[in-house]
């Protein structure tokens, strides 16, 4: 049966925090989630946290704690797991209040793909197809941080962890029923996903700017140049990082290296505001870029898969869709566009297709390695040049 709601017991002082804390740790599992903002800074500002141990709901005040280190121990408990839904943001938040992240962690979207519910279901959806029950989401985008909160947003918080314990539970089951129990992939996703939090590198970013391919390795000297400035003042600054840089910017920054201030202000998307604003520090950015020994100008990026590889796009999709349909999964699930692109790409450059290092888990035994076996095979028999289907 579906826990039913409760009012929230509110913790607001430390001392009150850790006397909980000292209870959690005896939990076997807790439901976790957060309400935060995040229209106009870099890092999400916490205004509530909701736990939830089965028995009681508990609303966790950040406006007015200030010592995490008890709570940080219940996070990392390994004996009591946490249950969150869709929880990439609220891995932020416990790791800027707390200084760590939940472990061992489940995360109710990830499960519900792995039961074959749903891609990238929604909370609200999950809770009707499991629990026959309808959720109102009306107060997503409510402000958060005012004291006291309306009893609609008490309410709406509350729900959000109220149903999870027992949606792990019937999850699990669900997972337990298959004929290849998935739980083990699981695992590796949810450590994948704590660890993501960790690995932010504000040097790779350039990678990721549209039509990146199209600019010479001097070119992207100055893209990655431009792009670690936006990333680490927007975190200095505690701002959106397209209020250093405008993000469609980025490009022709790189592509026309202003040398002045007028012809900056010609660039389309640059505003005369935002010229008066970072256009000195910009033009200091692009010229320090331009010195930089070509010894250390990051190489070219390939361009667009060219058409004879097409066909070979096409036999993945296939290849994931059988896959897919042998193991109750949803296809998503498998591999990212970025792997398949770069097991495309593999194949031109080598004569072979491989797995790109980056592709790691279950994934890389389960679907990648028997992936290239097959697409070799059909590699070796077709060539690049054929038109027709690899069946």
């Amino acid at each position: 049966m579906p826990q039913e709601y409760t009012d929230p017991i509110w913790i607001t002082n430390n001392t009150t925090l850790d006397q909980y804390c000292q209870h959690w740790l005896t939990c076997e599992r807790i439901a976790l989630d957060t309400e935060f903002i995040r229209t106009d800074t870099y890092y999400p500002v916490p205004a509530l946290i909701q736990l939830n141990t089965a028995k009681a709901i508990f609303f966790i005040d950040p406006l007015n704690i200030t010592q995490w280190q008890p709570f940080q121990a219940v996070l990392e408990h390994p004996n009591c797991l946490k249950i969150l839904h869709a929880c990439s943001e609220d891995l932020e938040v416990f790791q800027r209040l707390a200084g760590t992240t939940p472990q061992p962690l489940f995360d109710t979207q990830l499960a519900a793909a792995y039961a074959n519910i749903g891609y990238s279901i929604s909370y609200k959806k999950l809770v009707n197809i499991l629990l026959g029950l309808d959720l109102d989401q009306n107060e997503t985008r409510s402000n958060w941080r005012q004291r006291p909160l309306t009893v609609a947003q008490v309410r709406y918080a509350a729900l959000d962890v109220v149903y999870l314990i027992e949606i792990h539970t019937q999850l699990e089951r669900l997972m337990n029923e298959k004929a290849v129990n998935p739980s083990l992939w699981l695992k590796d996703d949810c450590r994948r996903m704590n660890s993501a939090i960790f690995n932010q590198d504000a040097n790779t970013a350039w990678k990721q700017v549209k039509c990146v391919w199209q600019l010479r390795p001097q070119q992207l000297s100055v893209l990655k140049a431009l792009c670690c400035y936006q990333h680490k003042q927007a975190q200095l600054r505690d701002i959106p990082k397209g209020r250093v840089i405008p993000k469609g910017s980025l490009w022709a920054l790189a592509r026309y290296q202003p040398d002045n201030l007028a012809s900056l202000s010609h660039l389309a998307g640059i505003h005369p505001s935002f010229v008066k604003k970072e256009g000195n520090a910009l033009l200091k950015i692009i010229r320090a870029a331009q010195n930089l020994p070509e010894a250390e100008w990051p190489p070219r990026q390939p361009g667009p898969l060219p058409k004879k590889i097409q066909p070979y796009g096409k036999a993945i999709k296939r290849f994931l869709a059988e896959q897919a349909h042998a193991l109750a999964l949803p296809k998503e699930i498998f591999l990212p566009s970025k792997i398949s692109t770069a097991i495309l790409r593999s194949g031109i450059n080598d004569g072979q297709f491989s797995l790109p290092d980056n592709l790691q888990g279950w994934r890389r035994d389960v679907i990648g390695q028997p992936l290239i076996a097959w697409l070799n095979e059909r590699l070796s028999h077709k060539g690049f040049n054929n038109k027709c289907h690899l069946n």
